[in-house]
């Protein structure tokens, strides 16, 4: 993951969500000890207060801890832990890439099944929206605006299905789920996804869920193989 140039406007959140994604793609792991607020603040173009009060997040989700007179560190976790949603499942590691995919395409599939025949004109425009500012950062080749928009359409269509445990199920997963994308976006590039995703919209706009949820399937599986190739 590289540090990306901070906006003025909420700059905490900003450092904190750069900071949290450092440890979901494994750049820091277990163990690691982190760089000085000085170093960071440097990095970052920010001051050491608002470095300060990022960790001070970290800390407070039980991700980093500080020992007295050498530093902040990734902190261990135990098996418990990951019964707590707060806590973002920090290891993913390459190998559970295929876990990921493994995750999404039984959930993506099944709830644009479950959409497909409820969605209205209101939610269809609401997928061409998604999928236009998609093409947009595609045109601009900023990836990270695309891979937004990517999660953001998926998202849409899981809230579509109404059902609140594949909605918490995303939410609990929000920040693996994302930096898969980057991951995907980042690899993959734009092409495959923006044609999928047009199928997707004109299956459900037909009402065929079954076409609905083999292209969501297709498109799930076909990233599933590029890493598994990788």
């Amino acid at each position: 993951m590289k540090i990306q140039p901070i906006q003025k406007i909420n700059a905490v959140e900003q450092v904190f969500e750069q900071l949290q994604g450092l440890l979901i793609d494994g750049t820091w792991r277990a163990g690691d000890k982190l760089p000085s607020e000085n170093e960071l603040a440097e990095t970052f173009g920010v001051s050491r207060m608002t470095i300060r009060q990022s960790m001070q997040k970290l800390k407070a989700l039980g991700l980093i801890e500080t020992r007295t007179g050498s530093g902040s560190y990734v902190r261990e976790l135990n098996p418990e832990d990951s019964l707590n949603e707060l806590i973002p499942l920090m290891y993913i590691g390459e190998p559970s890439q295929i876990h990921v995919f493994q995750f999404r395409e039984m959930i993506d599939s099944e709830s644009v099944r479950l959409a497909t025949p409820i969605v209205d004109d209101k939610g269809i425009k609401q997928l061409e929206e998604i999928l236009a500012k998609m093409k947009k950062a595609a045109d601009e080749d900023d990836g990270n605006a695309f891979s937004k928009y990517d999660f953001k359409f998926h998202m849409a269509i899981v809230s579509m299905t109404g059902n609140p445990m594949m909605i918490k199920a995303y939410d609990i997963l929000l920040n693996v789920l994302k930096e898969s994308m980057n991951s995907v976006i980042e690899k993959m590039k734009y092409k495959p996804a923006l044609g999928y995703h047009k199928k997707i919209i004109d299956a459900m706009r037909k009402k065929d869920p079954v076409l609905a949820e083999q292209i969501m399937r297709e498109h799930i599986k076909q990233n599933y193989a590029y890493f598994e190739k990788a």
